[in-house]
């Protein structure tokens, strides 16, 4: 049976994924900085980037990486304070990179694996939340930096650029940035984190070898490149 890892598993797209994935018969590993009541998994603040090494070794063989987690702190670049640019940058950008440079240790002496990072369709457009769109730019780019490198490994690197979904991340940014992904969406709904967890278990799974450092659009028309 092979392993996943899954960030952010506690809540939306990351809980969506860690469903889809157990689903696909794979083991999960379910990480978050905290969890609902009622489920449980691999409790850990990605803000510690010192540990990361330490803390893929405990968990044994992963065979995927699903790099989820993130913040975002909805305010304009006005009221961002140190301590907030600190955590989103450690969060959103650090910390997936300490994991893929962890994980993908063991998966080059395997010949084997497959991550997927969430990027997000603030990468390609202008953001409110200027820090947050800075942070996903860079999962673009370092998605494509690693398949460069991890390819001749036999390793799979991706990403999912989602637009506007149904989670308490959007339900935290700021309204005009929402009217404004809202007014192209071409169904006129918010996505479902099912739906995005889709096209990471696809990814994850079955995309064939040559889908490699690609970043994978799912915004229902919001932005299209």
């Amino acid at each position: 049976m092979k392993n996943a890892l899954v960030t952010g598993a506690g809540r939306g797209i990351g809980l969506a994924t860690a469903k889809a994935l157990s689903a696909a018969g794979l083991r999960v590993i379910a990480l978050d900085r905290e969890f609902p009541q009622g489920s449980s998994g691999v409790t850990y603040d990605l803000e510690d980037l010192q540990g990361i090494p330490a803390l893929v070794e405990s968990l044994g063989t992963i065979d995927v990486l699903v790099n989820n987690a993130g913040v975002q702190t909805a305010v304009s670049i006005e009221r961002y304070t140190d301590e907030a640019r600190r955590r989103i940058l450690r969060v959103n950008l650090e910390a997936p990179v300490e994991l893929i440079r962890a994980v993908s240790k063991q998966m080059i002496e395997r010949k084997s694996g497959r991550i997927v990072s969430v990027a997000s369709v603030a990468a390609f457009t202008a953001h409110t939340d200027l820090w947050y769109g800075v942070t996903k730019a860079g999962v673009v780019s370092f998605t494509r930096s690693f398949a460069s490198y991890l390819g001749p490994h036999g390793i799979q690197v991706n990403a999912v650029a989602p637009g506007p979904v149904e989670t308490e991340l959007l339900r935290r940014a700021q309204p005009e940035r929402i009217e404004q992904l809202m007014r192209n969406v071409y169904t006129r709904r918010t996505g479902r984190p099912e739906e995005i967890a889709d096209a990471i278990r696809w990814l994850a799974l079955d995309a064939p070898v040559v889908v490699n450092g690609a970043v994978i659009d799912v915004t229902d028309g919001c932005y299209l490149r």
